[in-house]
């Protein structure tokens, strides 16, 4: 894995901050967290640093990472049969963000 991949100032930690983050949040919780995580390296992909295709590359590659982890966490609640019914309702869709308020 590359240093920019993995980062040295992850690599002391005794814990990856996501499964800090992640132990003090709600299965609803974790997976808005996961998900907003993931679209937001695929939504800023290859901006952050310069537009290269390394920059771009990197953001896709978290955005997979993040991705798998939310992968992860659904089949766990699969497995444990834990109901997920947080889901906000269609007039919250991020689309209603962008339309006109006036």
């Amino acid at each position: 894995m590359a240093e920019s991949d993995n980062p040295s100032h992850y690599k002391d930690k005794p814990i990856e901050s996501w499964d800090a983050i992640i132990s003090q949040l709600s299965e609803e919780e974790s997976i808005g967290y996961l998900r907003g995580s993931s679209m937001k390296h695929l939504m800023r992909f290859g901006s952050k640093g310069g537009i290269t295709i390394d920059k771009a590359m990197l953001d896709i590659k978290k955005t997979i990472k993040y991705c798998e982890k939310l992968l992860v966490n659904l089949e766990k609640l699969k497995i444990t049969g834990a109901k997920v019914t947080n889901t906000p309702p269609p007039s919250t869709n991020i689309t209603n963000l962008f339309k006109d308020k006036t």
